[in-house]
């Protein structure tokens, strides 16, 4: 704190209450003591030092959202696996902003974790390598591709599958769900896998493009596919896929009658065969058990610090496609 408060040109006294966001600090000052403690590899409580050799039994867990049924799934299974593993969990939620991400990053590198298992497909590529810096990170079903960083997910082929199985059914002019949102690499990597599959295969293509997953802009959505005539929609999540067939009842369409809707992820109350959706089910035991087997492999090989030879740092993990009753052949014109 010392060194922190001679490189800002402030004291100690309000390093510390800069650190501990007292309001009484302006924001240009807490800025400036944040910027320099990063720079100078400072956490609060910990020095970086311990922090590169640490062999804390800790894991923390930072989770995207933790109402979400997928992300729900994700921090039980997680909670699972480091039990089995001896290890302690701490979990914090990081939200969709690069800011409450680095936040949350902080809180567990402040409290002593071992290594941290990042599940969000809405992180922030600077949370992740500032997350690195410190301890071994590994991102859980993130569209991210780091060399610094770890990760495990679902196999693209399930989602290149998927996209082939619309085509068979006899789909030509379909539409595939997006994100706006420039933090979404796990949906920005799976509408490009759709998309290049069924470009492939032949078919035309309407991008649904949204800047939230529900409300007006789905709707607006929606209204052009039918407009252009798209006799499937493609979700990138279960929960997008539900959100369409609900609009689709309210128009007085029929799925998979009138048109088609297949999902993604195969988790929790939106799996129900009741419901019926077309989707491919995450294999959420796998994933976590591949996520904590590495960070369990770093902690025993040396660290953040020291790369391990033969490590597999991208590892991907099958899906199952689940048929559901929400893809049909088109309707003859």
């Amino acid at each position: 704190m010392a060194d922190i408060a001679k490189e800002t040109g402030v004291s100690a006294a309000t390093v510390s209450r800069a650190l501990n966001n007292h309001p009484k600090v302006s924001a240009e000052v807490r800025a400036a003591v944040l910027q320099t403690a990063d720079r100078l590899g400072y956490i609060r409580n910990l020095g970086a030092a311990s922090l590169a050799a640490s062999r804390s039994m800790t894991v923390g867990l930072l989770l995207r959202d933790m109402s979400s049924q997928f992300y729900g799934g994700v921090a039980a299974q997680v909670q699972m696996e480091t039990d089995a593993a001896g290890y302690d969990l701490l979990i914090t939620i990081g939200g969709d902003d690069a800011e409450s991400q680095m936040n949350a990053i902080r809180n567990l590198l402040g409290h002593d974790v071992g290594g941290i298992i990042v599940a969000s497909g809405r992180i922030a590529e600077e949370v992740m390598e500032y997350s690195a810096r410190f301890v071994p990170t590994v991102a859980l079903s993130s569209g991210l591709d780091m060399p610094s960083v770890g990760s495990v997910r679902i196999d693209p082929k399930c989602e290149a599958d998927l996209a082939r199985r619309v085509v068979v059914a006899g789909h030509r002019n379909v539409a595939v769900t997006a994100s706006s949102n420039p933090l979404a690499s796990t949906l920005h990597a799976r509408t490009a896998t759709f998309l290049t599959e069924l470009i492939v295969a032949g078919a035309q293509t309407l991008i649904m493009s949204m800047p939230v997953e529900q409300g007006r802009y789905l709707r607006e959505q929606v209204d052009r596919a039918l407009e252009a005539k798209v006799t499937a929609i493609m979700a990138g999540s279960d929960a997008i896929a539900v959100s369409i067939m609900e609009y689709l009842q309210e128009l007085g369409l029929s799925c998979p009658d009138d048109i088609s809707v297949t999902g993604f992820d195969g988790v929790g109350a939106l799996r129900s065969p009741l419901l019926g959706l077309t989707t491919v089910e995450q294999p959420m035991e796998r994933l976590a058990s591949a996520a904590v087997g590495m960070i369990t492999q770093y902690l025993t090989s040396g660290g953040a610090e020291e790369p391990i030879s033969g490590t597999v740092i991208n590892q991907l993990v099958m899906g199952r496609f689940v048929p559901g009753r929400t893809l049909g052949s088109p309707k003859a014109v």
